[in-house]
């Protein structure tokens, strides 16, 4: 087992040992699983078997080094840019015939991996969302050709807050930077990260104001690491795609409600109290009874049968807390900035 630094009020700290549980299994380690220590200053914590921090650190820089070859689908371009072609906010292709060849190299993209059955990578993708063909504005908004306005992003997963500023996008311009400065590490570098014996930013040049942990923690230094992981444990939280409104993502909940009491937009994630396995993790994830008990905000909604049901199936798969996260929003309109701010737990056992 393997203890990483973090605070459970930070969803980079839960993505972070979702990720390093991801990549473990995915490696063929054995099965992982991840839970939160139960001490006054909780941690969260990875175990599989033979796993310890020197192991971890094995396993964490060879996924990197896979993923740093330029033959990976991490460095795959746009067919008519320079944008990651597996991200899904990126500049809008000029027609439809450039949507059909992104399309297609998507398609090419996703059929090898399948192909080699690599399937944390196909899960990522898969959570990630992609550029939403589909989705059309339903108001006034037209082009100068008289075709409503598209709305591409609203395929792409909520948790995928890359900013897109200077036309970056979150495989080029993250996912990939990371995967290069780990790789650049000796594995005692990655193990001293993943401990929190040492902080090294190197894709955000340690900046007191870097962006590395894209959203899912305040502005500051992460170490790249512990980055590298949290992104990946991205892939626990997969995008639904829909036809007549935005994408549902899971984890997410979406500004609601009318009148004086609407609810802003927030994230949601369990605390499992002792190891659960992550075909678990990801069940709890998805499932209503989640969503349920993260929605509740007062007294009222506590109190329904449908709170007191979403408790127990809650406590009958080890999750002893649900923590929400408020959606920050900075930045300008044209590039807005979303983070997900310090969250509150809302503990599932009285």
């Amino acid at each position: 087992m393997i203890e990483l630094p973090g605070d459970i009020e930070v969803a980079f700290s839960h993505l972070a040992a979702v990720g390093l549980a991801s990549i473990v299994e995915d490696s063929g380690a054995g099965p992982a699983s991840t839970c939160w220590s139960s001490s006054l200053d909780s941690r969260p914590r990875v175990a599989a078997p033979g796993l310890d921090a020197d192991a971890a650190a094995r396993i964490v820089h060879a996924h990197a080094v896979a993923h740093a070859d330029p033959s990976d689908w991490t460095a795959a371009t746009v067919p008519d840019g320079s944008g990651g072609l597996l991200s899904p906010r990126l500049k809008v292709p000029a027609d439809d015939a450039a949507w059909g060849r992104l399309s297609s190299a998507r398609r090419e993209v996703i059929d090898d991996a399948l192909e080699a059955r690599r399937w944390l990578d196909l899960a990522l993708i898969g959570a990630l969302g992609e550029p939403a063909y589909w989705r059309f504005d339903s108001g006034r908004g037209r082009s100068a050709s008289g075709v409503p306005d598209r709305r591409p992003d609203e395929g792409a997963s909520r948790w995928e807050m890359k900013t897109r500023n200077r036309g970056e996008d979150f495989v080029a311009h993250r996912l990939r930077r990371l995967a290069l400065a780990v790789t650049a590490r000796a594995p005692q570098g990655v193990r001293d990260g993943l401990t929190g014996t040492s902080v090294v930013d190197e894709a955000g040049l340690d900046a007191v104001d870097s962006r590395t942990a894209t959203g899912l923690a305040s502005p500051g230094p992460v170490d790249n690491a512990l980055a590298w992981c949290a992104l990946w444990g991205l892939s626990a939280l997969p995008v639904i795609p829909l036809v007549l409104r935005p994408s549902r993502t899971a984890g997410h909940l979406p500004a609601g409600r009318s009148g004086r009491n609407r609810w802003p937009e927030h994230f949601y994630l369990p605390v499992p109290e002792r190891p659960v396995g992550l075909a678990r993790y990801r069940h709890v994830v998805l499932s209503a009874q989640l969503a349920t008990f993260a929605a509740m905000d007062t007294p009222e909604a506590e109190a329904t049968l449908a709170a007191e049901s979403a408790r127990a199936w809650l406590s009958d798969r080890a999750i002893a807390a649900v923590v929400r996260f408020p959606v920050g929003v900075f930045g300008s309109a044209s590039a807005p900035e979303r983070r997900a701010l310090l969250g509150s737990v809302l503990p599932v056992l009285r």
